[in-house]
């Protein structure tokens, strides 16, 4: 038998995928990357916003069409969606054969064992079973789960619970082996990187932790994603800084500007606060690249608060920003606030906000032509005349790249997985073009 999955949403969710694979691999069956292949299908669904939640039952439908038209005996939905919408699921979707949310993983190697008629007992999903899917020698590494901040439109804590911090052992024991393998850039991952530790040390241990990890032999980039401002210390910063091997990188959603927005959010930052620490990183890491994400249309936001975001933003002058219309989600505290914003409005908003970046992030990449990096070659672009590569200030899979044309000295000298130097030569709004040294 074979097994395949497709994985949506977050890189946290990848990491669930990637530990499910690991537990069919303990059930003896193969994996394939050919879902036509495949006797089992997964769909480890994403239930976030509305956006996902409809990628998500495409996919399962789409996917069902194999049990119809192809080998596929079976369909097992995991994930968030099928913690959310279980109940729903499974009375409107007869063609999944088994549902599994998160809040069942720590049963799923039972469940999976009973649903296969195997007597494996004992089996459960394991950060150092994981099946790596990453084709370049990156993992992503979850340090934590859950998140404690409530924010009013966030329906995280619903489906993934409160904030749990893995021990430090733990993560160290699993970065060490995957470095063993070749992985070399390593990407910290979890809904609140920035509160690791708390809940289990007493303070806030992610400084202790990336200093810990650097020492690892084999590893040679670590990332930091997904950090509140509110909880990055001058004493993180200042790590960030000084470790060569840490990636001059924060990523620091602010959702919103305006004061009374972050209040109605329920964001523990202020416009004040956000000012400050994005002056202070930029004081105390010169070269540090910062990413963002906002959301427009949040219920009650007017023409005057949206305009206050924009200010911001022109402001601060983030490397990267993304953006998101405001998404209602049921059994969220946003959800029956009074005056939603029109779609049409959300919209047209979002718009604004990718015009106003667009400028900035090409004044950015302008200031990056002539200067040298170290990039990691991920791929060959589509139409085979590049090396897709990124450098330290590049994170994989939501910021843009950079191509290396592909002639006859770059092929004979550029490994795919491997590391080469370039020097910078073009850009556009959110790519660079650089030659090979």
């Amino acid at each position: 038998m074979k097994v395949g999955l497709v994985s949506l949403g977050c890189s946290k969710n990848q990491v669930d995928s990637e530990m499910i694979l690991g537990l069919f691999k303990k059930f003896n069956i193969d994996i394939t990357n050919d879902v036509e292949e495949a006797d089992i299908i997964v769909v480890n669904t994403c239930g976030f916003i509305e956006s996902a939640k409809k990628e998500a039952i495409d996919t399962i439908l789409e996917m069902a069409d194999y049990k119809v038209y192809g080998i596929c005996k079976a369909l097992i939905v995991t994930g968030c969606l099928a913690k959310r919408y279980k109940k729903q699921i499974i009375k409107t979707m007869p063609e999944v054969d088994l549902c599994i949310g998160v809040d069942e993983y720590d049963n799923i190697g039972q469940i999976l064992s009973e649903f296969l008629n195997q007597n494996i007992l004992n089996q459960h999903l394991d950060f150092n079973d994981r099946v790596i899917s990453t084709n370049f020698p990156l993992a992503y590494i979850r340090i934590s789960d859950g998140c404690d901040n409530r924010c009013s439109y966030c329906a995280i804590p619903l489906i993934r619970g409160n904030h749990k911090s893995r021990k430090i052992e733990d993560i160290v024991f699993e970065v060490t082996n995957l470095a063993k393998q070749g992985i070399k850039e390593f990407c910290l991952i979890a809904q609140d990187t920035s509160k690791y530790g708390l809940d289990i040390y007493g303070n806030l241990k992610l400084k202790e932790l990336i200093s810990k990890i650097t020492k690892i032999e084999g590893v040679k980039w670590v990332r930091i994603l997904y950090m509140y401002l509110f909880e990055t210390t001058d004493v993180l910063i200042e790590e960030i800084a000084n470790n060569p091997k840490v990636c001059k990188y924060f990523d620091i959603p602010i959702q919103h500007i305006s004061n009374k927005m972050l209040k109605d959010m329920n964001r523990h930052d202020t416009k004040g606060l956000i000012y400050e620490r994005v002056n202070k990183i930029r004081e105390m890491v010169p070269d540090a690249i910062l990413r963002t994400t906002v959301i427009t249309g949040f219920p009650g936001e007017t023409e005057e608060d949206f305009k206050e975001l924009e200010k911001g933003i022109k402001d601060l002058k983030f490397d990267r920003l993304g953006a998101f219309a405001y998404s209602r989600e049921e059994d969220t505290k946003s959800y029956n606030m009074e005056n939603q914003i029109p779609e049409n409005i959300k919209e047209e908003r979002l718009k604004r906000v990718f015009e106003i970046q667009k400028d900035i992030s090409l004044e950015h990449n302008q200031k990056r032509i002539g200067k040298k990096y170290e990039v990691i070659v991920e791929d060959v672009s589509e139409d085979d005349n590049y090396f897709v590569c990124r450098s330290m200030s590049e994170a994989p899979d939501v910021d843009g790249r950079i191509y290396v044309k592909i002639d006859e000295e770059s092929s004979n000298k550029i490994i795919i997985g491997d590391f080469a130097n370039v020097e910078i030569i073009s850009c556009n709004e959110y790519d660079l073009f650089a030659r090979l040294l």
